[in-house]
């Protein structure tokens, strides 16, 4: 990364010294499903983002789900931003879980919420995967510049490949909240629940009404919200214990 490139971690919303809660994106790489989502947690935290490698001209992406974690790591320590919440959606909440990981090696745990993530290897097929790489570049807006189309496909690309060589093998010892969607778009859910509970000693689960790509939106997000603040909703000092 050059001298002229910015920083890996995103201010999404900060007031004065409070627990932080970093959010990891999905495939793709793109923070704009998060917003909303920011200034809700930001009535009890100051909330970052880690936005992915490779979006920027320059920029290379990272190969595994790995590179990921230790990179939002890095870019946490280089931030000063030692989090109390971790949380990721799809994608993103395999490398939260690899993050938290990391983490509580150091000795820090902090509150982790997984969104339809899956521990497990992805399966798909080429098919599958154009469709919803065309919905990724579709959150782009309706006339989106053509050299950022190409860094989001290929950034995609590179962390589909890193999911479908993932498998999380080290347990978690903190609180762990996973959610999940209702649509039939995705079959990978009952065995990663069941994985998920083999990891996590300290789970909550819920369920969601919203399909995959739709549990930001307007009219789903009050739902997710209403599981993800409560179990985040804690002082300070609970949660570094």
């Amino acid at each position: 990364m050059t001298a002229t490139t910015p920083g890996r971690l995103v201010t999404l919303l900060r007031r004065g010294t409070r627990p932080v809660c970093v959010l990891l994106p999905g495939a793709g790489g793109g923070l704009q499903p998060y917003f909303q989502l920011a200034s809700t947690i930001g009535h009890t935290h100051n909330v970052v983002a880690v936005r992915a490698a490779g979006l920027l001209p320059g920029e290379e992406p990272e190969r595994t789900i790995a590179e990921m974690a230790d990179a939002a790591a890095r870019a946490l320590d280089a931030g000063d931003a030692m989090p109390a919440a971790v949380f990721g959606w799809s994608l993103g909440g395999s490398v939260a879980w690899e993050l938290a990981v990391r983490l509580a090696e150091r000795g820090h745990r902090p509150d982790v919420v997984l969104v339809d993530a899956s521990p497990l290897p992805r399966q798909a097929a080429a098919e599958e995967d154009a469709r919803i790489r065309e919905t990724v570049i579709g959150m782009l807006g309706p006339r989106p510049d053509p050299a950022t189309v190409d860094r989001v496909r290929r950034v995609f690309d590179t962390q589909v490949a890193a999911l479908a060589d993932y498998h999380a093998e080290r347990p978690y010892p903190g609180r762990v909240l996973t959610l999940w969607c209702a649509d039939d778009e995705f079959d990978f859910r009952p065995a990663a629940a069941a994985r998920w509970r083999e990891l996590a000693p300290d789970l909550r689960t819920g369920n969601l009404d919203a399909g995959h790509f739709a549990v930001f939106e307007p009219a789903h997000l009050p739902q997710l919200v209403g599981a993800v603040t409560p179990f985040l909703g804690r002082t300070p000092e609970a949660v570094a214990g």
